[in-house]
């Protein structure tokens, strides 16, 4: 199967609570209009170490398995692929299959993307810093952006992944 095209986006906020509040508005925003699993995001929180945490994500909707792309996870497997430490710290993981699959997400999206890609997204957030992270279809891209309305900064960047192949990795690890 051929790749699909997606857009991460990367937003930066002085605080989590400002970072939550556009995180809020996207969420309501894809629900509103029907759409909800074509959405999938995350805070992320980066501390003036620069350790990584994860206290909010879209995951309502998100099943292994028979789904693809956005519907499994693209904007957690993006996070950890952008700082692994994320998932050692147990900070996104749960362990077992859902660790697993965000893993194999992870993998497949590092391998998809350019490291100065993946280098670029992950410098937007500033240790001591909170950020939101999205993945969503071309299309909608411009008008995700247009809601980030408190971010200080915002990058984005293409990525391509092959749905089945994920489908497959995803399923397999889950195994």
């Amino acid at each position: 199967m051929a790749d699909q095209p997606y857009v991460a986006i990367a937003a930066q906020y002085a605080t989590e609570d400002e970072a939550v509040a556009d995180f809020d508005k996207i969420h309501a925003h894809y629900k509103d209009a029907g759409k909800h699993a074509a959405f999938d995001a995350a805070v992320v929180v980066r501390d003036k170490e620069g350790k990584v945490e994860i206290p909010k994500r879209d995951d309502g909707a998100k099943h292994h398995g028979g789904r693809r792309g956005l519907a499994i996870g693209l904007a957690g497997g993006l996070v950890v692929a952008l700082f692994p430490a994320v998932a050692l710290g147990g900070a996104l993981l749960a362990g077992g299959a859902a660790g697993a699959g965000i893993g194999a997400i992870a993998g497949h999206i590092s391998n998809k993307a350019s490291a100065e890609d993946l280098k670029t997204i992950s410098e937007t957030l500033d240790a001591g810093s909170a950020g939101i992270v999205v993945v969503v279809e071309p299309a909608d891209a411009d008008e995700v952006a247009a809601l980030l309305t408190g971010a200080s900064k915002v990058t984005r960047k293409e990525i391509a992944v092959d749905d089945k192949a994920l489908d497959d990795e995803v399923q397999d690890a889950a195994e």
